[in-house]
């Protein structure tokens, strides 16, 4: 005999290992589980392996559901239980009283597998008889499925109904009285009990392995009807809640999501079992290893399942509403969502309306665009982009030159690599809870109405127009250019190129800047990313979203010389303002302790304060009421003015007038040389218009 200890959620036994030894729980419990329709506890006294004879093949998974300690024997023979009884004169008690207790769960969970058995027969009949007719309304032909027409009803073994079951539960009924005047007497009462259980728990595992398997088996040899059937039911659904203005109960949508994302069959069953255990968890978000095991096999499930229906839905044009509210919001399951919230979820992905300029999107409509080519694949999180990425790959021999060729235009390898690296970051990110994040969408992460915290198209743009309201110039950027018939070799101008904000399907408090430009070319649009149920102020969340562009997008224009105060930028002069407030006389002693605190509270990141104080910038020093010291306001002025609107309101600020007096000469100046120039070329090309650069820059010099 040997003692051993097993940490909560450790698997001792997996299906299929061969049965070897003996096993007496002395303290905790273990738990045997096919992962879904079947769970029965063996609490302490039970002995472990007592329903399979030696060399037998585990049929289920045995694991811990507490911290356990065990009592483990050698099992060779038959006997060897007597043994492990006979041998434990003091615990033989509580070990017949834990083996009839384990044989009537055991006979519980039975009767509920072979009644889920009979009800998967009689539901896919039912569906076959209700699909033949759906079909009928849709004026198509139904397909015939031989299984299911000659599927025959499961017949329960009525193991349960028998003497032998009566017997037991008789004895877990007195199973006092047994223990004070009956186990007590003889170990050998002991003995008889935990033999008669353990041959009674062997006939009735056979019929729970039978009917278990029963269940399997339908399900794989039916999922081509599923598949058929939910697709025509979300067909007549779909016709019919369009004539209705009624919200219609969303019921069985984990059924119809995997329906028709085609998902293979073994990865639909284990989502579907782990999700079941999740539902099933109180503390859904413990740092046990066995809830962390479990959120990471949703995870991978649930992107599995959103890259095999977004694939499919590209080759068909009818999308149910239900894989709709999964695309937009993670939602899989009405349960889990809540009734109200899924009522929510339905009325916005029914109404869902696109952004007039196309940057503000959805994740699957992002993943359209790069589908079909209108759009590239975002940074995965060493910074690389599509080319960059098979680049590594080849050098690193992971494939060869031919191949990274072959996938350099393939659209679906590049929407594969966006669910893999940018959406599966983002969506984590952009939740804010990293540790326990679930993609799966469900009430307990609801912390505010979800319609008071909807990032809906519209109210995203609002934001933005806010912003850009006030830093004008905030997504604007200088661009080289030529101008060879006009004899004008340099010219630089600035441009507008709006970013793409790109909405993940979760309820997070969190938005970022993902990537600053596409590739190596400045004149591409950044990338952001945004919760599309946002918990936090989403006016608050976009300011800082754009002092992260306006910091990263200086660190490109400038390059390895972003730090260099010798080339005057946005983030240089931050920075020697910064390294250097401890000297600066601008500042007083109150303003350097005040930097002091900001840079601790930023941990000494200089893109941190930064943010922090463009923030006070757009919220408070636009509108005149003061938050920033000197130094700060007038470098945030010099690169991020104000628009005419707020300088007008401004020019009695005697804060402000110092620092428009030098923006309006360094303005002139600029004005009158491209004064100059736009006459040049009118005189040279007086028929013509002004070329669509210059006019830009005349433009933006106005605003």
């Amino acid at each position: 005999m040997e003692k051993v200890t097993v940490g909560k959620g450790q698997v001792l036994h997996r299906k299929g290992e061969e049965v070897r030894a003996l096993e007496i729980v002395l303290s905790g419990a273990l738990v045997m589980t096919d992962g879904d329709e079947v769970e029965v506890r063996l609490g302490s006294g039970t002995v472990a392996g007592a329903v399979y004879l030696p060399g037998e093949k585990y049929t289920f998974d045995y694991v811990a559901s507490e911290d356990s300690t065990l009592m483990t024997l050698p099992y060779l023979a038959a006997e060897d239980v007597v043994e492990a009884v006979a041998s434990t004169p003091s615990i033989a008690p509580v070990m017949a009283a834990a083996s009839m207790a384990l044989t009537e769960r055991m006979l519980s969970a039975l009767a509920a597998t072979e009644e889920a058995a009979t009800e998967l027969c009689k539901e896919i009949k039912y569906n076959y008889n209700d699909y033949q007719f759906l079909c009928v309304k849709l004026q198509t032909a139904p397909t015939r499925f031989a299984f299911v027409e000659g599927l025959t009803v499961f017949e329960p073994s009525g193991l349960g109904l028998g003497w032998e079951a009566e017997v037991c539960r008789a004895f877990c009924e007195h199973d006092a009285a047994l223990r004070e005047k009956f186990y007590a007497l003889d170990v050998n009462f002991c003995l008889e009990t935990v033999m008669r259980a353990s041959e009674t728990g062997r006939r009735v595992r056979q019929e729970l392995e039978a009917a278990t398997e029963f269940i399997s088996q339908t399900r794989a040899a039916t999922s081509s009807f599923v598949t058929a059937f939910y697709d025509v039911k979300s067909r007549v659904d779909a016709e019919t809640r369009g004539g209705s203005e009624e919200t219609p109960v969303i019921s069985n949508a984990l059924d119809v999501i995997l329906a028709f994302s085609g998902v293979r069959s073994e990865v639909a069953e284990t989502f579907r079992k782990d999700l079941k255990q999740y539902a099933e968890t109180e503390d859904r978000r413990a740092k046990s290893d066995e809830m962390r095991h479990l959120r990471m096999s949703l995870a991978e499930g649930f992107y599995q399942i959103y890259e095999a229906a977004f694939f499919k839905s590209m080759e068909t044009s009818h999308i149910p509403a239900e894989v709709r509210m999964f695309f937009l919001f993670g939602f899989m399951d009405e349960g889990l969502a809540g009734a109200a919230n899924t009522e929510t979820l339905y009325r916005a992905a029914v109404s869902w309306e696109e952004n007039p300029e196309g940057r503000i999107l959805p994740v699957y409509d992002w993943l359209i665009r790069i589908y079909r080519g209108t759009a590239i694949p975002s940074k995965n999180e060493f910074d690389n982009d599509w080319s960059e990425y098979l680049r590594e790959e080849v050098r690193t021999a992971s494939i060869t030159q031919q191949k990274a060729d072959e996938l350099l235009n393939d659209r679906r390898a590049m929407v594969q690599f966006e669910i893999q690296n940018m959406f599966k970051s983002a969506n984590r990110i952009t939740n804010g809870r990293m540790a326990s994040f679930v993609p799966v969408f469900t009430a307990q992460d609801v912390v505010r109405p979800l319609d008071k915290c909807f990032a809906g198209p519209d109210q995203v743009q609002a934001a933005f127009d806010k912003v850009t309201e006030i830093d004008f110039g905030c997504f604007y950027r200088p661009v080289l250019t030529e101008f060879p018939d006009l004899k004008i070799t340099h010219f630089v101008y600035n441009t507008e190129i709006k970013p793409y904000l790109i909405l993940m399907p979760n309820f997070g408090s969190r938005g970022l800047m993902w990537q600053e430009i596409e590739g190596v070319k400045r004149t591409t649009p950044a990338h952001m990313v945004l919760s599309i149920f946002h918990s936090e102020d989403l006016e608050e969340t976009i300011i800082r979203m754009c002092a992260q562009f306006r910091w990263e997008m200086c660190r490109r224009l400038q390059g390895v010389r972003y730090t260099d105060i010798t080339e005057l930028s946005l983030t240089s002069e931050y920075m020697k303002y910064l390294q250097f407030y401890k000297k600066n006389a601008n500042l007083s002693s109150e303003m350097k302790e005040r930097v002091k605190v900001a840079l601790q509270k930023a941990r000494n990141d200089y893109k941190g304060v930064f943010v922090a104080e463009y923030e006070k910038y757009i919220q408070n020093e636009a509108v005149g009421l003061p938050r920033l010291n000197k130094v700060a306001r007038e470098i945030l002025f010099r690169y991020c003015t104000l628009s005419k609107k707020f300088r007008k309101a401004l020019a009695s600020n005697p804060q402000f007038q110092p620092l428009m007096a030098r923006w309006r000469v360094t303005q002139e100046a600029k004005a009158h040389s491209l004064d100059l120039l736009v006459r040049k070329v009118r005189r040279m090309k007086p028929e013509e218009e002004l070329p669509k650069e210059i006019a830009e820059e005349v433009t933006f010099l106005k605003l």
